[in-house]
């Protein structure tokens, strides 16, 4: 009978964390403070939820200022952060977009609910990497008669509510019936 308790407040408190709202689009994260939003092709309309911004920030800034606009889980006063994950510069290609230049791919995520990738690159970082000699010219990227130190892409990967139920009761009927099992298997010794 505790048991039966303890779980239904369980899947109560899973529900609640997937029903409550969150952003539905990229619009609703600000860009990068005293940036430049990016035009350059690829980076407007073609990929869905998806911006760019050039800015003077470094990576630790840029992914820091992400991972803040997108801790909005707070739920009745406990805030809940997202886990972070850090992927090699390979992966962006299939995360963030085909065709993207990159230094760091880094991801925060609420499980079962939605995704954002920040991706970096940082023109000093990048020379670096490629043995490019560096000075004031190579260091940065000029766009117009502005320079910046870095480039950092956005793209947010949403669910949607009834999708997340379906696969939340999933698992909870997954989890039941191997309950079931193991109590018939168990209780056979």
């Amino acid at each position: 009978m505790i048991l039966k308790f303890f779980a239904g407040i369980v899947f109560l408190l899973g529900l609640i964390y997937l029903i409550w709202p969150g952003p539905s689009s990229i619009n609703d994260f600000s860009p990068l403070p005293e940036s430049l939003k990016s035009d350059e092709p690829g980076d407007t309309v073609q990929v869905p939820d998806y911006a760019a911004y050039f800015s003077q920030f470094t990576r630790d800034g840029a992914t820091q200022f992400y991972r803040d606009e997108f801790s909005y889980l707070n739920i009745f006063g406990v805030k809940i952060p997202p886990i972070a994950f850090n992927y090699p510069v390979e992966e962006a290609k299939a995360r963030v977009r085909e065709q993207i230049q990159t230094t760091y791919v880094e991801e925060y995520t609420y499980p079962l609910r939605d995704s954002l990738y920040i991706n970096g690159y940082d023109k000093v970082v990048w020379n670096d990497l490629n043995h490019i000699p560096t000075d004031e010219l190579n260091d940065k990227l000029i766009i117009g008669d502005k320079s910046f130190n870095s480039k950092t892409t956005i793209r947010y990967y949403s669910s949607s509510l009834p999708f997340r139920i379906l696969v939340y009761l999933g698992i909870w009927v997954c989890i039941i019936a191997l309950y079931r099992i193991s109590i018939r298997a168990f209780s056979k010794n």
